[in-house]
């Protein structure tokens, strides 16, 4: 069962999709991210790859995000996460994209959209992450002071730097792990910037 766990839509339901094509994040893990987020999610644009059924997106637009949007190819979890949004009341908030996320990048950068967090949950072990960081970048879809999270298995060891983004943190949970990116900065700025987190 999934549901909001704080901000305006705390304990609402999300509906989950049947069968085992998504992987939603545990509210053990998501309350970990969004404890680490919580400072900058007000009034900020949040960009879910990968999204299912919208749980890490949803949760930061109930914790104040300002607007979303969900990028999400497969026809279940589309349907699951069109529900979610309308349910929890934020289709005027928020857009879904109901195709690849290697067209989606590409599509967002021609509408000049960046955004200041993006959530990434891709299917484990089909090695997506960096393609997909990598796009963002050259797509400068991020801004500078934005951040990426990138939910993976543990096992699967992730980069330390991809192209202009360094992980500046690991956090683990069992089989699973979160790495957290950001835009490469000056050791001045990257020893003002940690004492946020």
């Amino acid at each position: 069962m999934l549901r909001i766990i704080s901000g305006e839509c705390k304990g609402r339901l999300l509906k989950t999709v049947s069968g085992s094509s998504t992987r939603p994040t545990t509210d053990r893990v998501k309350e970990s991210v969004f404890s680490i987020l919580q400072l900058r999610l007000p009034g900020s644009s949040i960009l879910d790859l990968f999204s299912g059924t919208g749980n890490l997106g949803l949760e930061a637009m109930s914790r104040g995000g300002k607007d979303a949007v969900f990028v999400e190819k497969d026809p279940g979890a589309l349907a699951v996460l069109r529900e979610n949004c309308r349910t929890l009341e934020y289709m005027d908030t928020t857009e879904i994209l109901p195709c690849d996320v290697r067209k989606a990048i590409p599509l967002l950068s021609a509408r000049k959209r960046v955004f200041d967090i993006v959530f990434m949950d891709p299917p484990y072990s089909h090695d997506l992450e960096v393609p997909t960081i990598t796009a963002l970048d050259a797509c400068h879809l991020v801004k500078e002071d934005g951040i990426i999270v990138v939910e993976h298995l543990l096992l699967d060891e992730q980069q330390d730097s991809i192209g202009s983004f360094i992980r500046y943190d690991l956090r683990k949970y069992g089989n699973t792990a979160i790495s957290l990116y950001r835009k490469e900065t000056s050791k001045n700025e990257n020893s003002s910037l940690s004492g946020k987190f």
